[in-house]
Order: structure tokens, then sequence, then C-alpha cells
């Protein structure tokens, strides 16, 4: 299948789990050179020894990075899922593609939802998207005075998807707050993708900066 075939988010999980297989790949080798017996004996050992150290390294610091370099190009809509990527921390940030691209078309490819519903009531809005314009529980901003920052929290051995905002809802007050990702029953990173979409057509383009 053609990578253009292929939507935004299957990329990306085909780039995260792509990093663990080339990881472990060198640990399987490591580990089946280390229990040979004699694996010591000689330079030729040795120099096989390091030179699966150096894949191992050269996989895990540009395996990814060059996976994109290859698929990404081929993508149909390559800044956007580079974006995606940058802040996912696969690979080293890109920033090429076309900013042109129509709002409907890459919501059909991508199957992404525009109105997303509360995880625990599958019949309770939470976040919608309605192109200059979303809507957080009853809160409604505009993209253009829209302000938002993604991070990642560590949570002992997990992590937690957290999108911090600042925008002027529909009362003209300024609003602080934060949204959780684990609260809202979507796909994984369809959030971050609605989010980085709507960014580059309507808001600030504050994507750019990861």
């Amino acid at each position: 299948m053609k990578t253009s075939n292929l939507n935004i988010l299957t990329v990306v999980n085909i780039l995260f789990y792509s990093r663990m297989t080339l990881s472990l790949i060198c640990g399987f080798l490591l580990l089946n050179f280390w229990m040979k017996p004699g694996k010591t004996d000689g330079f030729s050992n040795i120099a096989i020894l390091a030179g699966i150290i150096v894949l191992g390294l050269v996989f895990g610091l540009y395996g990814v990075t060059i996976l994109k370099k290859i698929i990404v190009p081929r993508s149909r809509y390559p800044l956007v899922l580079n974006l995606l990527c940058n802040m996912k921390g696969l690979g080293k940030p890109d920033y090429y593609g076309s900013l042109k691209f129509d709002l409907n078309n890459i919501i059909k490819d991508n199957k992404l939802h525009l109105t997303l519903y509360y995880i625990n009531n599958r019949q309770y809005p939470i976040l919608t998207f309605d192109r200059e314009k979303i809507i957080y529980y009853t809160q409604e901003y505009n993209w253009d005075n829209f302000k938002w920052n993604y991070r990642i929290i560590p949570q002992g051995r997990n992590e937690k998807q957290v999108l911090e905002f600042q925008g002027i809802n529909q009362n003209n007050i300024k609003i602080k707050d934060n949204i959780d990702f684990e609260k809202i029953d979507a796909k994984e990173n369809e959030v971050l993708l609605l989010f980085i979409i709507h960014d580059l057509l309507f808001g600030k383009r504050s994507s750019f900066y990861y």
C-alpha cells in the first residue's frame, strides 16, 4: 500500500512502533551475540560487538528520522503529518509541505470526528471544532485569539496528555483552562491532529513551535 493511501494517524503509529521495533532488533542481536561462547575471542568478535552497539545507537537516534524522510514526503498531507510527529517526539523536526489543503477533504480522508464526547458519557459533547470556532464544554472561542500549548505530564510509569489554552469566550471573558485528553472519547492522537489542522487554517499556527 502506498503511503499516500494511509491516513495520518496510521502513519504516526507506524513510526512510533518502528522506533520500538528497531530498538528491540538491536537489543536481540546484542543479546544473541553476548550469549555466544567465546564471544570475546579475537578481534573480529570485538568488532562485531562494537558494530552492533553503533548500529543500535544510530537506529535509536536517527532511525525514525530516516523513516520520516522516506514516508512523509509521499503522504497526502506532509506538513500536517510532520507537525504531529514533531509534537509526539518522532524524529528530527521538519516543516515542509503545503499550508494549502481543504478542511473537508482532510477530515474525510482521515475519518476524523469534529465533535468529540466525554469518555464516560458518549451522549455528552465535550469538544467541538466548528471551522473558525472551537467549543470546549459550554465555552466558545475564536481561533484568531486562541493560544494553546501541548504538554505530556509524567505520572509514574504512565503519561498524561494535556493541552493548556487561553482564549476569549463568547461573553468576551478571558479564560485559561486545560483539556485533558483522557476524558475525551477519541482515537490516539485524534484530538491533537484536529488542533493542528484548525490551528494551521484559522489560528496562530502555534504548532510550528514544536
